[in-house]
């Protein structure tokens, strides 16, 4: 008998026997007969005491026969219970009893109510196998038992076959001798359609059992991630319980697509979907939800943890082996000229190949490329546009591709990454690509080696040109294994594939050889050791954090080295480190908190190798960008165009974790502008007197000067190109020698910071006011700004010319998991970013405006001071004010005691109406005395930061800033030489912490400027007017085409001013034009008499000479060409200055 009770009171419990599952009776039986007349009866209602209950039991067995699976699921609860309280019955537990006369004691167990009653015989039996040792056994039952067993073998050896050709497991079966070989077949001629048996989706976790509801399949057939036919679904089913839960379909799906249709690379895709329960209510408000449907997971994905889920597809069998065989290319594929098209051909052919990337093919561009396909042959970069636009890749199809793909001009190294996209997966067309990148150097190849890595995923097989590609470039140069072996590592985190990066890590292991092993794997060490320590100061409190503390989370470094007398760096393989300087280790006060850490180089004459250690932040992204700024970099070069960029190494060695490159000589713009205060991002002049201050010289101020100019211009195309966003003052930095640089690109394509609904970066990119005041040398534009103008929109056409590079590059990562770069509209940013299809003079007025747009932003120049406020949190009290004249520190010790300070004269500054005070220093111990030039408002800020450091020191007043009437007159000079004489000595005979103080006497320590009387800063080297010239010059760019003159008015420099600020605009014409009718003219610039216009006017090309005219100058362009005579060449473009002279009314 069976005695059940519930652990909790549920009312279906409570319920009386008859509503138990008509599977016990099923349990009975089996149990009966297995133990060969045991006479153990585990349930059965007695007719004879209630026949009332009987008849009830007898109408819900034939109302719900066990044998069908549809109304009775084999639950202990009876199928005739509703299914809302059989969700409300889940999770309760069930007493079971069961008494034998043949037990020894009733067996007792408590089992979920969910459970089936199968997992009750099994338990059962389980129980009662000790009493099978006390059996009589005779030959017939010995002979069952001897088929039951080999039944058994032969299903676990298909289980273990099955599971070895499912998985990657390292044992496999031993194969069984065949006779004979099975016929082959070739897969074009096999007609049978594609079709297979769908059986069951096992251990399905009981969260979904409780969620879900109605789980169906869905099969789709693809090719490069095109649908080859409609997706096919199975029928929706229940959740069952046996040994685990599973979902049994025991169903066929049929493809309406025959084999020989199929190209070899073709995908089947097999999703699990379910239909969410609605949450607890009434039947009214049941009916009036929809039931959404919901992708659980797919074969093989990881939504899921691992071997959580496993579904059951079993194919046909088949008296013969399906070969499928590459076949040979058509023996003719016509190709003709471009020019033979039609105009109207022409133009739409030219539209479409202007798209640069197959991603934005429309099914009307497609139907074109491959109509016309002859003709494009002369464009090698159109083969992937053409071959994206393939109708069909079925085996009788291909002749005719790789005909095409035989008779087209090989690809360039970079061009034929378009190839390896995973739209492209013909074996042969892969291996093509891989062939053409074959003679790549190895520099080159390192440029793209994160996308060769990420086109592995696309590759249909582990054997391929392209993984035996890159292990054989990486035997043959070291850094190539190197940076592999890292690439590798790091995306053995991507769970889908990382049973394919695995394979591939140990086959390049094996290649390299034992010395590079143990080399990666001291690396491995040094990284793992560097990530424990910044995890331990990243958790540590903020005051544990300060000075000394951090340090002795390193001691173990110590150990590492002590162990092994040099290591190399992931970031570098060139960089050998013996050591590591722990007092120089230090952290960053940010989010991450990253570790600045000091190697020593194992090189005796080398500096210190200095890094940034990042942990809990995704490099990956960083890393990206770096490479595409490098490779614009190169692309400038190799056109004579050096930007003076400042290229630094980042690199992940796992997720959330890697090493940065640290640049010398280097300060953020937020340091640099606050030293004149919090407000420092609002004035012009904080930019040019840093550099000013670590260039005294004009040469030295020049030069850096000159490298802040193409720097600044290659940081503006740059990061407008690839939407890096996040841009506050902490994020750009600049050297002392002129260049800057941007860091920190965590938010890139366009992936703006937001404030709310507000985007924190507003302007295309970071061009703001004190920039500008480098470049013209002062507050008013200058030439220098033409050639600023000039060299952003150079670089930015240069780069246009590669556009399907950088698409082809970032479209290869858009598998690579990060969260900004996953789909087409991120990568729609850089085309739209690009714009391909305009031609050179419009880029060229869309990035001018672009400058303007960026100089004219409020909301940089805010977003700077914000984040300036909001750094103030993290000032440090060793964070000591430096002057922000000074370019160094000096001390006492260093410099000698000062004996007594004079302010002997002053004297009027050449660059300005100010005035400057000469001091005498004498010092003890020399004899020569120095004179030292410093303006009123260097001396204010001595005192202003000399209070913040002394606050509780009694200093001396310092005289006031204000006065009355003009302040800059020889008199205020002279009352204020007086005042700061009584100042000075006040100072000098203070407290010795005061008078003694690194401030004072870095502040009279002499600088290169003090040796020029009268001077305070480089004065800018301007464009000057040649002898004759009266009203500057112009800068034009004539063309002409299609019946047209194109004329873009770009700069004009050195206008004559009569003491204001004039607002010039040009206006241009055709002569002999009596009635003006082709007159055209550009918008006015504002209070500047060096403007840029970047403007296009078109004129019809109908008479021969050309007039320009500026409003209010009234001066004129002489006739310039005669296009009767023949003196314009009419086929290029002509880019001049030329000079302007006063009409002659």
């Amino acid at each position: 008998m069976i005695d059940w009770r519930p652990e909790k009171a549920v009312r279906l419990i409570s319920s009386p026997p008859g509503e138990l599952s008509t599977d016990w009776f099923l349990l009975n039986k089996l149990c009966s007969d297995w133990m060969n007349g045991f006479g153990c009866v585990l349930f059965q209602v007695s007719e004879e005491m209630d026949e009332e209950v009987a008849a009830f039991c007898h109408m819900l067995r034939s109302a719900y026969p066990h044998s069908d699976r549809s109304k009775n699921g084999g639950f202990i609860w009876s199928p005739s219970v509703g299914h809302e309280e059989l969700l409300q019955g889940l999770g309760v537990g069930v007493k079971v009893t069961i008494s034998s006369e043949h037990f020894r004691e009733p067996l007792t167990f408590t089992c979920d109510g969910s459970s089936t009653v199968d997992l009750l015989i099994y338990q059962t039996l389980c129980y009662a196998q000790e009493d099978l040792d006390h059996l009589d056994v005779t030959p017939l039952t010995s002979l069952f038992t001897e088929k039951v067993v080999e039944k058994l073998t032969a299903a676990i050896l298909d289980l273990v076959e099955l599971y070895c050709s499912t998985f990657n497991a390292n044992f496999h079966t031993v194969p069984q001798s065949h006779s004979c070989m099975a016929p082959v077949q070739e897969a074009g001629l096999v007609t049978n359609v594609l079709s297979f048996n769908v059986y069951a989706a096992h251990r399905i976790p009981i969260t979904w059992a409780a969620s879900y509801e109605g789980f169906f399949l869905s099969c789709s057939l693809t090719h490069g991630g095109i649908e080859l036919c409609a997706p096919q679904h199975t029928s929706k089913q229940s959740v069952s319980k046996y040994l685990f839960h599973l979902v049994v379909w025991d169903q066929r799906v049929c493809f309406p697509v025959q084999i020989n249709q199929l190209p070899r690379e073709s995908q089947l895709t097999v999703t699990l979907y379910a239909s969410c329960l609605p949450p607890p209510g009434g039947a009214e408000d049941k009916g009036k939800q929809r039931r959404s449907i919901e992708a659980l997971g797919w074969d093989f994905s990881f939504k899921v943890p691992v071997l959580l889920s496993v579904s059951q597809v079993d194919f046909p069998t088949s008296s013969f082996e399906v070969l499928f065989s590459t076949p040979p290319p058509a023996e003719f594929c016509p190709q003709y000229d471009f020019s033979r098209l039609d105009t109207i051909s022409q133009i739409q052919l030219q539209d479409v190949l202007h798209k640069k990337a197959f991603f934005w093919l429309t099914v009307e561009d497609k139907r074109l490329l491959w109509e016309k396909k002859s003709f494009c042959q002369s464009e090698s970069a159109a083969l992937p546009l053409v071959l994206a636009s393939a109708p069909c890749w079925e085996w009788a199809c291909l002749p005719e591709i790789y005909a095409l793909l035989r008779q087209w001009a090989c690809l360039g190294h970079l061009d034929a990454l378009g190839l390896l996209h995973a739209s492209f997966p013909d074996q042969e067309l892969r291996r093509t690509a891989v062939q053409w990148m074959d003679s790549i150097s190895d520099p080159e190849l390192m440029d793209v080696l994160p996308q060769l890595v990420q086109a592995l995923k696309y590759e249909c097989y582990l054997d391929s040109s392209l993984v035996r590609f890159l292990l054989r470039r990486a035997i043959g140069d070291v850094r190539i294994a190197h940076y592999l072996f890292w690439l590798l590592k790091d995306n053995l985190q991507d769970s889908q594939f990382s049973a394919r990066y695995q394979h591939l890590l140990a086959a390049l292991l094996c290649c390299v050889g034992r010395g590079l092993r143990d080399e990666v794997d001291r690396q491995c060490w040094l990284v793992s050791i560097l990530t424990k320590v910044a995890q331990k100061v990243r958790d540590a409190t903020p005051s544990n954090r300060q000075v000394g503390r951090p340090l002795s989370f390193l001691d173990e470094m110590k150990q590492f080295f002590l162990m092994n007398t040099s290591c190399r760096l992931p970031l570098n393989p060139a960089l050998l480190v013996k050591g590591i300087n722990i007092q120089l280790c230090s952290f960053f006060n940010s989010n991450a908190v990253p570790l600045k850490l000091s190697f020593q180089n194992l090189d005796p004459v080398g500096d210190n190798v200095n890094v940034i250690f990042k942990s809990g932040d995704d490099l990956r992204q960083d890393m990206l960008t770096l490479q595409m700024i490098r490779i614009m970099n190169k692309i400038w070069i190799q056109e004579g165009l050096d930007m003076r960029m400042v290229i630094f190494k980042c690199f992940s060695t796992g997720r959330g974790r890697g090493m940065v490159e640290m640049i010398p000589h280097a300060d953020t713009l937020r340091k640099i502008q606050v030293e004149h205060g919090v407000t420092g991002s609002f004035k012009d002049r904080p930019l040019a007197d840093w550099l000013q201050k670590h260039n005294p010289t004009d040469e030295q101020y020049d030069k850096a000067v000159e490298n802040f100019i193409y720097s600044c211009a290659g940081c503006c195309v740059a990061t407008y190109i690839l939407g890096i966003c996040d841009r506050h003052n902490d994020n750009i930095m600049l050297k002392t020698s002129g260049h800057m640089f941007h860091i920190d690109f965590g938010k890139f394509l366009g992936h703006a910071q937001m404030f709310g609904n507000i985007k924190r970066d507003r302007a295309p990119f970071v061009f703001t006011s004190d920039m500008a005041y480098v470049i013209n040398g002062g507050d008013k534009p200058s030439s220098r700004f033409h050639d600023f103008v000039d060299l952003c929109c150079e670089a930015y056409n240069l780069i246009r010319k590669h556009t399907h590079l950088f698409l082809n590059l970032l479209g290869l990562m858009l598998s690579c998991g990060i969260p900004e770069l996953s789909d087409l509209e991120d990568l729609k940013y850089v085309y739209d970013a690009l714009r391909p299809h305009e031609s050179e003079a419009d880029a060229t007025m869309y990035f001018t405006r672009l400058i303007e747009s960026s100089l004219g932003s409020v909301a940089t120049k805010l977003n700077f001071f914000i984040h300036n406020l909001a750094q103030m949190k993290f000032a440090s009290s060793e964070d000591r004010p430096t002057l922000s004249f000074a370019p160094r520190v000096h001390t006492v010790k260093s410099d000698g005691l000062i004996r007594s300070l004079y302010i002997c004269r002053h004297l009027r500054t050449s660059t300005s109406k100010g005035y400057v005070f000469v001091v005498k220093v004498e010092r003890e111990a020399q004899q020569e005395v120095q004179l030292v030039q410093r303006t009123f408002e260097e001396f204010h800020e001595l005192h202003s930061k000399l209070r913040l450091v002394f606050p509780s020191s009694k200093l001396p007043s310092f005289p006031s800033r204000f006065v009355i009437g003009r302040s800059r007159g020889e008199a205020t000079a002279d009352r204020r030489k007086d005042e700061l004489n009584g100042y000075v000595w006040h100072l000098i005979h203070a407290v010795p912490e005061v008078a003694q103080s690194d401030l004072v006497y870095t502040f009279f320590h002499p600088l290169p400027r003090d040796e020029t009387p009268g001077t305070t800063s480089s004065k800018p080297l301007l464009w000057s007017p040649a002898p004759g010239t009266e009203l500057g010059e112009v800068k034009l760019s004539i063309s002409y085409r299609n019946d047209k003159l194109f004329i873009m008015v770009m700069h004009i420099r050195g206008l004559v001013s009569d003491g204001t600020d004039p607002d010039p605009y040009v206006k241009l014409y055709l002569l002999p034009d009596p009635q003006k009718t082709s007159k055209r003219k550009t918008k006015a610039a504002r209070r500047t008499c060096n403007p840029t216009y970047n403007e296009m006017v078109r004129i019809p090309a109908a008479c021969a000479l050309i007039g320009c005219q500026l409003s209010s100058q009234r001066v004129f362009c002489p006739p310039l060409y005669s296009f009767n005579g023949g003196r314009l060449p009419l086929n290029q473009r002509c880019v001049l200055w030329e000079e302007m002279y006063q009409v002659v009314i």
